[in-house]
């Protein structure tokens, strides 16, 4: 890849913090391979905050909900399981819009105290904030803490360019909340697509769109950590 291409990419690792993230993602920074972090940052102690300050990288908070959830603390999960776990307690209202900002101003809380500073952007684990319930208080947060990029994606997340629900699904939610993004003030890519989406890294970068988009990556997995290394 071209430097002039990978300009056009914003590329994000998320999970710092939670399970063996940090070595291999803190690497990844420091070979330039990664623009954006997302801590998740109960996870995450003060050493390994301090290394990541050091480096200069844009930090963002990946905000989360895997202890009214109880799930999302695994490498990998299905998405349909992920699913039907999050409409059971949703409809029964294990959780609802108000825990769920209530759980995540802690988090803006507990960042701030540790890095010293409010992140430089808001995404979420498991992509959750797409939600159009939950979309509504991550843009709400954003803008009362003066947080000046989401994780949203202006024109969409190529779905002509992959196969993957969970990408289907989060496009569902965008569609529904693309005009309620295009009144705020925050800043965002053209498009978002998550590595893990794609079958064949080749055939996207030659078929992508103009535009800016952020790749989202977990350098924990084996076969994004050689993706990276390869084609970004």
């Amino acid at each position: 890849m071209t430097e002039e291409t990978r300009e056009k990419y914003i590329v994000t690792a998320d999970d710092y913090g939670i399970r063996q993230t940090a070595e291999p993602i803190l690497r990844l920074v420091h070979e330039g391979k990664i623009d954006r972090v997302a801590v998740m940052i109960h996870y995450v102690s003060r050493d390994q905050a301090e290394a990541l300050l050091k480096t200069g990288v844009k930090i963002d908070l990946h905000l989360e909900l895997i202890d009214i959830l109880k799930s999302g603390d695994k490498v990998y999960d299905n998405t349909l399981k992920r699913s039907i776990n999050f409409a059971f307690r949703y409809i029964f209202r294990i959780v609802t819009r108000k825990k769920v900002e209530e759980d995540w101003r802690i988090q803006i809380d507990r960042f701030e105290k540790l890095f010293g500073r409010f992140p430089d952007g808001l995404d979420s684990h498991e992509h959750l904030h797409y939600f159009p319930p939950f979309f509504k208080v991550c843009v709400k947060l954003a803008e009362e803490f003066d947080i000046p990029f989401v994780r949203f994606g202006r024109k969409g997340l190529l779905t002509h360019l992959h196969h993957s629900l969970t990408g289907k699904i989060l496009s569902f939610f965008w569609k529904q909340t693309r005009s309620s993004f295009a009144k705020t003030d925050r800043q965002t890519t053209d498009y978002v697509v998550s590595l893990d989406w794609i079958s064949d890294v080749d055939i996207f970068l030659e078929k992508r769109p103009g535009g800016s988009i952020e790749i989202v990556v977990h350098p924990e997995r084996e076969e994004d950590y050689r993706s990276i290394l390869e084609y970004l």
